[in-house]
């Protein structure tokens, strides 16, 4: 080969040459603009998915407001209601409790216009059923105790006795009735409990 075909040779090879790396440059150029928008494309994504969490951190915030705000809204009603009930319960004992009262006042009242005695208890008598209604009326009864097994349950013995005649530990005496109200004892009964000497 001579030396003009070398060069011509060598002339048309650095175009190729040059196209080649032009080529591989522009590759690279490519390359990296792929790259960062690729990077932008995530910073994007990451920006978007960060600002979903913010709305729906936000969104969760308001709704614990109103179920906090309505749970202290149920609250004070409840509060309310109660208070309510309560006073209700009040003015309905209190208002059962008005006949007893007039009773003993007009038992006072007659006591001293010079009443008999028997007027004065019959007064009284009066003034014990309404109470007994009254005490009915929210299911209050009396604990049976006399000649009953004594029960430490709703029978308290302040006295003991000697019998013949009852079986041991039975209530022969009541000094002080006691109430209970369904299973609930107010005031346990004041007894004598029988010990059998037998």
């Amino acid at each position: 080969m001579s030396s003009k075909e070398h060069k011509h040779n060598h002339n048309a090879a650095e175009p190729d040459a040059k196209t080649a790396a032009e080529g591989t440059s522009v590759k690279a150029e490519d390359g990296a603009e792929q790259a960062e928008n690729q990077e932008l494309k995530q910073e994007d994504n990451t920006k978007e998915l960060l600002e979903a969490k913010d709305q729906e951190i936000n969104r969760l915030q308001e709704q614990l407001k109103r179920v906090t705000a309505d749970t202290e809204n149920y609250r004070k009603r409840m509060d309310a209601n109660f208070e309510r009930r309560v006073d209700s319960a009040k003015e309905d004992i209190f208002r059962k409790l008005l006949p007893i009262i007039d009773h003993l006042e007009m038992a006072i009242e007659a006591s001293r216009k010079g009443g008999t005695v028997e007027s004065l208890c019959q007064g009284v008598e009066l003034v014990l059923k309404d109470a007994i209604k009254m005490m009915e009326s929210y299911a209050v009864v009396p604990i049976e105790a006399k000649g009953k097994a004594f029960d430490p349950a709703c029978h308290e013995a302040v006295m003991m006795e000697e019998s013949d005649e009852l079986p041991d530990e039975t209530v022969s005496n009541e000094f002080k009735k006691g109430y209970k109200i369904g299973d609930k004892i107010l005031r346990p009964s004041m007894v004598c409990v029988s010990r059998n000497t037998k």
